[in-house]
């Protein structure tokens, strides 16, 4: 799974690693917010778009698990050439997530999607590719 992220990363050179970092203390009062519509996805930094997404390029939904100052899961959300960094408490990321992915990604809303996420979620390291278009170059 960690090939997936450093083929990711080397396609994307640094956009990926540019992308906010997780607030100071994971707080909940984080200055980066996601929205979403029936176009597709928008991260923002203090109010201010910085990245978006559209929800039909969407071919790779995955998360991994970094360690900043204490584990905390980063979703990566895109495709090779354009790859959204949210980290797990970003404002509206639950909402996205949840009803969002269920919403407007065909085939996230499945029980194997979720045993991913929860899996994810009781991790403290790793790499998790939660949902892959069928379509999706190999990562």
């Amino acid at each position: 799974m960690l090939g997936i992220f450093q083929r990711l990363r080397a396609r994307l050179g640094n956009r990926a690693a540019q992308a906010p970092a997780a607030c100071p203390g994971h707080r909940p009062s984080c200055p980066i917010s996601i929205a979403y519509d029936a176009q597709g996805i928008v991260l923002s930094l203090d109010g201010r778009a910085q990245q978006s997404v559209a929800w039909g390029e969407i071919d790779l939904i995955a998360i991994r698990i970094e360690d900043e100052w204490l584990p905390l899961p980063y979703w990566y959300v895109g495709n090779q050439d354009n790859l959204l960094r949210i980290p797990n408490d970003a404002i509206g990321a639950h909402e996205l997530f949840f009803a969002g992915f269920s919403e407007h990604i065909s085939g996230y809303s499945s029980d194997a999607t979720f045993d991913v996420v929860i899996a994810a979620s009781a991790a403290t390291e790793g790499s998790f590719v939660v949902w892959q278009a069928a379509n999706a170059p190999a990562a």
